[in-house]
C-alpha cells in the first residue's frame, strides 16, 4: 500500500539517465565499498548540488552524506558512496540492474513483490539481523536488545514482515498524513472557539458541516484530496467490526489477500447492489460515504490540481502527506498560514457502522532499504557492513538527524523532536495507539489488495459515481463483477479452493 502514499520531492526521469550513472562498480581490492541509492518515501536523501536554499532548491540537504562520513571515520575498512541521484523506485530500471548484479548495495524501492524478488536472488533475507541487538542504540533503550524493537509492532508487521514470514527491508522513517488546511479561511469562516482559537473537525459529520460553512460564508471550495487517502480510513472504519472474523489465517491484525479471498468465499466479506449479508450492507454504506464527502467538490474536479489551488487560496482543506504539507508550509507565494490535523473519525452518529477507525496522523513506515545481490556478490563482509550501516541510520541519535534535517517525514523514535508542522499529527497518533478501537493504517484496504486492473476499476467507478455517471446500484454492480473476477484469479494463481480453509 505504501506505493500509493509516497511523495517524491523531485521527479527523476530514469529513461534520460545513462545506466552507467546508476549502476555500481564491482568491489576492488580488499576494501568494502557500499553504494547507497539515497531515495526515500517522503523525499530523497541524496546530497543536493548546493546547500543554498532557493526556489529551485527548496530543501538543501547533505545529512546522509555527513552520517556516512561519521560512520566511515569509525570503520576505516568501509567506503560509503551516496549516489548523486536515486532510482526513485523506478521498477523497470531497478529490475534491469538487479538482474545484472549492478544495483546499489543499499537500495530504496517499493517492490510490488519482495518475496519474488528474494526468490530471484535479488535481495537479502534480513530476518536474522533484525532480531540482533543494535549496538548503536543506547543500552536499555528500544533496539539495544533487538533491533526490531525500535519499531511499533503493528507498523513492523504491516510494512516489513512479508507473506512468507521473512523480512527483506529496513524502514528509515514514518509517513505523516492527514488534512492540510488554510488557517486564514477557518478564522474568516468563524471556525474558532470562544477565545478565538481555531477548532478543526474531529468527526466525519464535522467535516461535512465545515465544508458547508466554508462554502456558504466564503464561496470557496472547502475540501479536496490530492489522492483518496481518506477512503482507506473510511473503509477500515466501516469494516472494523468484521476483522476478527476475517483475520483467521495469519491472525496478526492485518487482512491479507488470502484472508480476504477466504472471507469472500464464506460470505464474511462481499459486495452486492441488493445486499443481504452484513458485509454487503457495510460495503453499500462505505460507497455511500465516499460520495457524501464530495458534495462541495469543485466543478470539473477530475482535472483540479489540489495543491496548486490550495496555494492560490482557492480551497480550504486538502488531503496530504508530509512532503506536500512541508511544500505548502514553505511556499513563499502564498499569503496565508497553514496547519494540519488528522483525518476525522467516522463516529457512531455519522454511520451505524461508525465508532472505530485507524491510527490518525501517520500511515506507518516507509523508505524501506534492501540489501541487494550486488552486496552478496562482493562477499559476506559487504553484506554485514550494509546491515551495520542500516543499524547506524536507524539508531535514534542518527535517525533523528537523517529525517528532521530534510523535514518531510517522521523519525522512527516516538521520543524524537519533529518538524513542528507535524506535531498535531503525532499528538493524535500517540493517543490513538492506546485506543483498542483504533487500527494500523495498513489493516485493511480491499481495493488495493488485488491487481492493478481491480485497483483502477475501483477508482474509476467510484469517481464516476461521485460525478453522477452511475447511481449507487450501478456502481456496486460494476465493482461486484470486478471483485468476482479478481477473486477467481487470486484463487487460480495461488491454488486456493474452499477446501483450503476448512
Amino acid at each position: 500500500m505504501k506505493r500509493i502514499i509516497s511523495f517524491m520531492l523531485t521527479a527523476i526521469f530514469i529513461a534520460s539517465i545513462p545506466f552507467g550513472m546508476l549502476a555500481c562498480k564491482k568491489k576492488e581490492d580488499d576494501k568494502i565499498v557500499i553504494y547507497v541509492d539515497g531515495g526515500g518515501g517522503n523525499g530523497n536523501f541524496n546530497t543536493t548540488v548546493s546547500m543554498d536554499k532557493t526556489p529551485e532548491n527548496p530543501y538543501p540537504y547533505n545529512t546522509l552524506e555527513k552520517l556516512a562520513g561519521e560512520y566511515m571515520a569509525n570503520h576505516p575498512d568501509v567506503t560509503i558512496i551516496i549516489n548523486k541521484q536515486s532510482l526513485n523506485s523506478d521498477r523497470e530500471a531497478i529490475t534491469s540492474l538487479l538482474a545484472a548484479e549492478e544495483a546499489p548495495h543499499l537500495l530504496f524501492m517499493q517492490s510490488p513483490d519482495p518475496v519474488t524478488d528474494a526468490k530471484n536472488g535479488w535481495i537479502v533475507d534480513l530476518s536474522k539481523y533484525i532480531e540482533q541487538p543494535n549496538q548503536y542504540c543506547a543500552e536499555g533503550t528500544l533496539g539495544s536488545a533487538k533491533w526490531k524493537d525500535i519499531y511499533n509492532e503493528k507498523e513492523f508487521l504491516a510494512t516489513t514482515r512479508m507473506t512468507d514470514g521473512k523480512c527483506y527491508s529496513v524502514c528509515l522513517e514514518k509517513i505523516p498524513i492527514g488534512i492540510l488546511y488554510n488557517k486564514d479561511m477557518f478564522e474568516a469562516a468563524g471556525l474558532v472557539d470562544e477565545e478565538g482559537n481555531i477548532v478543526t473537525p474531529d468527526t466525519f459529520g464535522d467535516l461535512l458541516e465545515y465544508q458547508e460553512i466554508i462554502y456558504t460564508k466564503l464561496n470557496k471550495n472547502p475540501y479536496f484530496p490530492i489522492y483518496t487517502w481518506y477512503d482507506i480510513v473510511l473503509e477500515v472504519s466501516v469494516f472494523a467490526d468484521l476483522f476478527d472474523d476475517m483475520d483467521t489465517i495469519d491472525e496478526n491484525g492485518f487482512i491479507s489477500l488470502e484472508e480476504l479471498v477466504r472471507a469472500y468465499s464464506n460470505g464474511t466479506w462481499g459486495i452486492s447492489s441488493t445486499p443481504t449479508t452484513e458485509a454487503e450492507k457495510r460495503y453499500r454504506e462505505y460507497i455511500r460515504l465516499l460520495k457524501k464527502k464530495t458534495e462541495f467538490y469543485p466543478k470539473a474536479w477530475s482535472s483540479y490540481d489540489a495543491l496548486e489551488e490550495f496555494l492560490k487560496g482557492n480551497v480550504a482543506m486538502i488531503e496530504a502527506t508530509g512532503g506536500y504539507m512541508a511544500q505548502a508550509a514553505n511556499d513563499e507565494t502564498k499569503d496565508f498560514e497553514v496547519g494540519v490535523f488528522g483525518f476525522p473519525t467516522l463516529s457512531a452518529d455519522d454511520s451505524i457502522y461508525g465508532g472505530k477507525g485507524v491510527y490518525r496522523g501517520s500511515a506507518g513506515l516507509t523508505t524501506g532499504y534492501f540489501v541487494t545481490n550486488t552486496a552478496v556478490a562482493d562477499g559476506q563482509a559487504t553484506v554485514d557492513a550494509c546491515v551495520d550501516f542500516l543499524k547506524f541510520l536507524t539508531a535514534p541519535q542518527n535517525n533523528n538527524r537523517l529525517i528532521n534535517d530534510l523535514g518531510l517525514g517522521l523519525p522512527l523514535s516516538a521520543d524524537a523532536e519533529i518538524n513542528p508542522l507535524f506535531q498535531p499529527l503525532m499528538a493524535v497518533y500517540q493517543q490513538d495507539c492506546q485506543d483498542p478501537n483504533r487500527y494500523d493504517w495498513n489493516t485493511f484496504n480491499s481495493w488495493n489488495s488485488f491487481n492493478k486492473l481491480y485497483y483502477d476499476t475501483f477508482l474509476i467507478t467510484t469517481q464516476g459515481y461521485q460525478m453522477g455517471k452511475y447511481d449507487i446500484d450501478e456502481t456496486l454492480d460494476i465493482i461486484s463483477r470486478a471483485t468476482k473476477t479478481a477473486i477467481d484469479k487470486a484463487m487460480n494463481d495461488n491454488g486456493w479452493t474452499k477446501d483450503t480453509w476448512k
